[in-house]
């Protein structure tokens, strides 16, 4: 039976073999992304990271884990050949093709998400804060509302509810109605979940 490791390994070098086979440098500016010598700077949450040929790596220039070595990759790889119109804000259920992985989202990044913050909803403003979330203070419908920069061209808005002795806390994440044309639905929940993580304070998670 093939690992889950084995299984990324396995994609990342496909990746790595297809960028070398193009010239991944001149879609710097559709990534929103800079060129440095051979490499695409990519922010990803707020971290940068350095994608060519050669490999990824981050800041500490050490190969980064497969799960995000994926998703930097297919995200060069996916790039339109022009900026797509953003549209609304649409939930995990209106990707296209999300649906096989919505118990997957629901478990490892709603319920991180509420379980978390419940009863503290100034810990998440702070870990929103931490990892660049643009708070919504407008926002009347709930009690905490940002939008973070996943990828340069992939936002994430976050609603939270704190829980009561009624209702337990509640969270919904939603996308641009463009996100499908930059990345598939599986890089898509990798990159979602590696972020929850992160701002929960949990470190990178493992993926499917």
């Amino acid at each position: 039976m093939t690992s889950s490791a084995t299984v990324f390994h396995q994609t990342s070098q496909e990746y790595l073999t297809r960028l070398s086979k193009i010239p991944y440098l001149d879609r710097a500016n559709f990534l929103g992304a800079d060129v440095e010598g051979s490499s695409l700077c990519i922010e990803m949450y707020g971290r940068p990271y350095w994608i060519s040929a050669e490999g990824v790596f981050n800041q500490r220039r050490e190969v980064c884990s497969f799960s995000k070595q994926v998703v930097l990759l297919n995200y060069i790889l996916r790039c339109p050949e022009a900026l797509p119109r953003k549209g609304g804000w649409i939930a995990w259920r209106e990707v296209p093709g999300s649906g096989p992985l919505a118990v997957y989202m629901g478990a490892n990044a709603v319920k991180p998400i509420e379980s978390t913050f419940s009863g503290d909803v100034k810990k998440l403003q702070e870990a929103s804060r931490l990892l660049g979330g643009k708070e919504d203070s407008q926002d009347r419908s709930s009690d905490f509302s940002a939008t973070f920069k996943l990828l340069p061209r992939i936002s994430l808005h976050l609603k939270f509810n704190d829980g009561d002795e009624e209702f337990p806390a509640s969270c919904t994440l939603l996308f641009t109605e463009d996100v499908s044309l930059w990345l598939d639905t599986e890089s898509l929940a990798i990159l979602t979940v590696l972020f929850v993580a992160t701002l929960c304070g949990k470190g990178d998670p493992a993926h499917p």
